[in-house]
């Protein structure tokens, strides 16, 4: 076996241990520690889930890519790059589907509209998952698979396991087999991959994850 060969073997190694331990916490943390992370009140627990996933998503990420890529964070993941095309599109796209969601559930499905939202709503359910959810799926494991193989089969793999981080909680709040959820999440994460691929910022897809939360928040 080539030293190449071994190399590559041993990226592959350490990136899927990376996924195993990553997936082994938020697993924990959403199937056993939530109820004890939401039983400080509605201000301590929303900062303490923030902490949390913190701890879990963005440091582990940013500390992967520091000392086993040995790339400075946030040049690797672009979010120094293409900043204004990146907020420019994420904007745009936001809108462009805010507008087919909400249209879609106004006049299809006849759902009002709810705008009073939590502080949690606002910090984890927009503003974390929008930026601790694209900086792992996107920024990190896109990349990396990218590496690899093809773009599409790269973003068809990341949108896999975008999906399946989703099934600890649909496994505490009993949806899991609510199999349009899937359909829809694996879809949405294909999206992003792609609005990531095409404006070569972060932003865009932070942006445009955190406002497509919005819009689900209040529909």
């Amino acid at each position: 076996m080539s030293i190449l060969t071994k190399e590559k073997n041993s990226d592959v190694s350490i990136l899927i241990g990376y996924l195993l331990l990553f997936y082994l916490a938020w697993t924990i943390k959403e199937l056993w520690l939530i109820e004890y992370i939401y039983s400080f009140g509605d201000i301590i627990s929303p900062l303490l889930e923030a902490l949390v996933k913190s701890l879990i998503w963005i440091v582990p990420a940013w500390i992967y890519i520091k000392l086993y890529l040995h790339s400075i964070p946030i040049s690797f993941l672009k979010m120094n790059v293409n900043v204004k095309k990146g907020l420019l599109w994420g904007i745009f796209l936001s809108l462009l589907l805010g507008a087919f969601l909400i249209l879609e559930a106004y006049l299809f499905n006849g759902v009002s509209f709810h705008f009073s939202l939590s502080f949690d709503d606002y910090l984890n359910t927009l503003l974390m998952a929008g930026l601790a959810e694209e900086i792992v799926f996107r920024g990190l494991i896109l990349q990396e698979l990218d590496k690899r193989m093809t773009f599409w089969k790269a973003n068809l793999i990341t949108a896999l396991l975008f999906l399946v981080i989703h099934y600890p909680i649909w496994i505490y709040n009993d949806i899991i087999f609510q199999i349009g959820s899937h359909i829809y999440v694996f879809i949405i994460g294909l999206l992003f991959g792609f609005v990531y691929k095409k404006t070569g910022s972060l932003w865009s897809v932070i942006i445009l994850h955190a406002f497509h939360n919005y819009i689900l928040s209040i529909i």
